[in-house]
């Protein structure tokens, strides 16, 4: 992952009010919440933007992306984010990234959510849902089941 989208989605999305960015916009339910695909706040078309609502999850579904890279900026909230069996613990101003073919996940704590950023923009058919353990992507099965008992 280049370290100059973070650094610049990292100033962009610093001080980002991001509830009025999803008003009027339809949230997708998805694996990780009520998605919201809006307007980039920068006009970078090798990207794509969305705003993940996390909050009344337990977790997320674990996945990978065939091309995208995707970075998670955390705008409010705390959680742990786990990528290729990494945990991460998260609060606002976090920014974690997630290369091609790794696994990801979260675990929403209190109130999370996340900018979404991804490069190039997010396709559909690039995204692989995870039913089982797969350590060529670094997903492991006990450690999701672990970090959400509740």
């Amino acid at each position: 992952m280049k370290d100059d989208l973070i650094e610049v989605w990292s100033k962009c999305l610093k001080d980002l009010d991001w509830e009025p960015l999803v008003e009027g916009v339809e949230p997708k339910p998805t694996g990780c919440g009520l998605v919201y695909e809006v307007e980039s706040p920068l006009n970078r078309p090798n990207e794509s933007f969305a705003i993940a609502d996390m909050r009344g999850l337990y977790e997320t579904e674990p996945h990978f992306h065939l091309k995208e890279h995707e970075i998670y900026f955390v705008l409010q909230g705390t959680g742990i984010v786990c990528v290729g069996g990494v945990e991460y613990q998260v609060r606002p101003g976090d920014a974690i990234p997630t290369p091609p073919h790794t696994a990801h996940f979260t675990v929403p704590n209190a109130d999370l959510v996340l900018g979404v950023v991804n490069s190039p923009p997010f396709r559909a058919e690039n995204y692989v849902a995870l039913g089982g353990s797969d350590p060529k992507v670094g997903f492991d099965s006990e450690q999701y089941r672990r970090l959400n008992r509740r």
